[in-house]
């Protein structure tokens, strides 16, 4: 009977784990610093404010002289890849893979080929 309880409790741990949105394990909260660096190249310093709402991933970066801040969609934290895509004036999709210092840096594209694509910098708090 206590070897029964036991494996209950380990199945209702692991389940309770596995339901733990994966962003919100792994993507630290807080204010992130990083680059822009657009298609004609030339990187601008950026920050993104990385937090969540019942499981859901938030981020919104901000640029100097660029207002509104932009808001970023369908943030998706897949292991070390993370997705979401912003519309400045047009529509980016972008796909940013973490390195080993924890920071994240990958393209955002229109779709349009290299000379449509930029690279975005994503260095965490515990990292500034």
């Amino acid at each position: 009977m206590k070897r029964t309880a036991a494996g209950l409790g380990m199945v209702t741990l692991l389940v309770m784990w596995v339901t733990i949105p994966v962003g919100a394990q792994e993507l630290e909260q807080g204010t992130w610093t990083g680059t822009l660096t657009p298609p004609p190249g030339g990187e601008v310093p950026v920050t993104f404010e990385v937090g969540g709402t019942d499981g859901a991933l938030s981020i919104v970066m901000s640029a100097p002289l660029v207002e509104p801040p932009m808001v970023f969609n369908d943030v998706k934290l897949d292991g070390d890849e993370l997705t979401f895509w912003w519309a400045p004036d047009i529509r980016l999709d972008c796909r940013l893979l973490r390195k080993e210092d924890g920071s994240f840096e990958g393209p955002c594209s229109d779709g349009s080929g290299p000379a449509g694509e930029g690279i975005l910098k994503m260095l965490p708090p515990s990292g500034n």
